[in-house]
Order: C-alpha cells, then sequence, then structure tokens
C-alpha cells in the first residue's frame, strides 16, 4: 500500500498542535468498533482485496467503506502522506466529516493501534489515524454546485443590511448579509455540511437575549457549518438551535431559529461565507452569490428556491 500516514489534531485557531502522541489522548482511543477488522492474527495489514470469492464476484467490498472523524469540539483530524505523525500535514478534517476509505495499512503506533485509513476527500488524499475515525455506511454529503438562501422553500425575505453595509459590514463582515425575518423563523443550510461550532449559551432572561450594543457581541447564539468544498458558513443571532458539533446536515435542513441575541437591535438573521476557519467564529467573510438571487443588496426581496 506504499506509505502509511498519520493524524493530529489541529486547536481551534486552526493551527496544528505539534503534540506526540496526542491522538492517545484519554477520550480519543476508542477508534472503529472493530479494530481487527482489516488486521490478521499477528497485527499485520489485510489487502481489502484478499480472501477467497467467486471468479465472477470480484473482489470482496472495503471492510470500511468511508469513516466519520470523532474528535473532540474544536478540534480537527490531521491528514498526513503516509501512516507517520512526523510528516507535515497535508489537509485536515473536521469532528463530524465523512470520507472515503481506499485502504487499511499498519502504520505509526499510537496507544498500542497501529491501524491506519488512507482515504480521499475533497480536503486533501493521504492517511488518517483510526483512533479518531469510525467506519459508516453512511454516505458522503454531496459537494453542491453553489449555495441557496437559508430560508425555507418558497419564502420571501428582505435584506436589511447586504454586503458593504454602513451599519456593520466593513472589514472582516464586508461580505455578510442581513435579513429581517420575524422571531424564531427556521434557518435552513445554504449548503450540506458538518456542524463544528454552537453556541446556545445565551437564553430567555439573560442581559444580550434580547439584543444590546457591542458589548454584547460575544453572546450571540450561532452555528458553524463546514462545507465539502473547504468554505465555511455561519449563521450568527440565533435564538436557539437543536444541533451539535460533529452532526451532518443537508442542504435545506433546519439549523437554528431566529433570534436578536448579542449586538442586535431587532430579530435577524446575520448569515456569512467564510474560508477555511470551522473552529474560529469571526473569520475573514468572502463573496457569496446565491443560486435564486446572485449578490442580493440592501432593501432588496428575495424568495428562496432552498427545497427538498
Amino acid at each position: 500500500m506504499g506509505l502509511a500516514l498519520s493524524a493530529l489534531v489541529a486547536g481551534c485557531d486552526g493551527g496544528t498542535m505539534a503534540r506526540p502522541g496526542a491522538d492517545a489522548s484519554p477520550g480519543h482511543d476508542g477508534g472503529p468498533g472493530a479494530l481487527d477488522a482489516g488486521l490478521d492474527e499477528d497485527g499485520g495489514a489485510v489487502p481489502m482485496d484478499a480472501g477467497p470469492g467467486p471468479m465472477d464476484a470480484g473482489p470482496p467490498p472495503p471492510a470500511c467503506p468511508r469513516v466519520r472523524v470523532t474528535t473532540a469540539a474544536g478540534e480537527t483530524l490531521n491528514i498526513r502522506p503516509g501512516p507517520d505523525t512526523s510528516m507535515t500535514p497535508v489537509g485536515s478534517l473536521p469532528s463530524g466529516f465523512i470520507v472515503e476509505v481506499v485502504g487499511m495499512v499498519s502504520g505509526e503506533v499510537i496507544g498500542g493501534v497501529d491501524l491506519w485509513y488512507e482515504i480521499v476527500s475533497p480536503r486533501g488524499d493521504g492517511f488518517i489515524f483510526s483512533g479518531f475515525a469510525e467506519c459508516t455506511t453512511d454516505e458522503i454529503p454531496v459537494v453542491e454546485d453553489g449555495y441557496y438562501l437559508p430560508f425555507a422553500c418558497g419564502s420571501s425575505v428582505r435584506v436589511t443590511q447586504g454586503n458593504g453595509g454602513t451599519t456593520s459590514h466593513t472589514g472582516r463582515t464586508q461580505y455578510a448579509f442581513d435579513f429581517g425575518v420575524g422571531l424564531n423563523t427556521p434557518i435552513h443550510a445554504i449548503q450540506s455540511g458538518v456542524v463544528t461550532l454552537v453556541r446556545t449559551a445565551t437564553r430567555p432572561g439573560d442581559a444580550c437575549y434580547d439584543g444590546g450594543d457591542s458589548t454584547c457581541g460575544p453572546y450571540a447564539n450561532y452555528v458553524v457549518l463546514q462545507h465539502a468544498d473547504g468554505n465555511t458558513s455561519a449563521y450568527k443571532h440565533l435564538n436557539d438551535s437543536s444541533l451539535s458539533v460533529g452532526d451532518t446536515v443537508r442542504r435545506g435542513d433546519v439549523v437554528g431559529y431566529s433570534g436578536t441575541t448579542g449586538y442586535s437591535t431587532g430579530p435577524h438573521l446575520h448569515m456569512e461565507l467564510r474560508g477555511d476557519c470551522p473552529t474560529e467564529i469571526y473569520c475573514q467573510t468572502i463573496p457569496l452569490s446565491f443560486i435564486e438571487v446572485g449578490v442580493p443588496t440592501s432593501g432588496q426581496t428575495v424568495t428562496s428556491e432552498n427545497c427538498p
């Protein structure tokens, strides 16, 4: 199978934490349910197409067709060019991300486990340590051609602040959008993805639950999704959300309900597309064009086609 690789975890600031043996830390040594599924009795790797079978049946299916990343909230799993943590990562995967397995190999032993998965993914091809991944038959979310409006199919909403708005959309939030919606309006995922951040700590009765000045900025409720194309989307000032870090959502699924928590003057949705910053709430926005309307402007009423 050639080189094998390894996986470390990345911190909340997106940087790699070079912690030898970190993959074997408490809480991260569970690995897949049957670690010996691809190993022989001596612990060696067994080729996935090994074993007898009908001559016309071809090789048997992989023992583990896909894996789901099981790192803790705020940590990502590194993809390496071989099964060894000394190798420089070629990419990383957030918790809950599902990727295709093309091989299982023996590599660096971490916590007594030497199983590594060879994977292919939109975020890089290589090897990940099995201690932070579990086998799954769940399908990989489809990479959409673009992004849909974050509202139910057929609903119309007004843009109260567009890109470069004079109220607050400058600098880091240059490409954000504010949509004027009533309290507890369902907010929908603009593209399929994995939940990488959730905050729902601001509750009724709290000082910033009904909005406030800039001192309330850190107290907004929000959800952040990581998409297969490497970008992230953030949905802010939410009233509530039932999602957890690691959940997989499909395009159009409800990610939360609108509110006015944090630095806000009334119920609305602040929505933004960012680059590859899955565990950061404050991140530079990037241009976002919706499939239905392109780039809407302040005062424009838009209708969602984010349909099942």
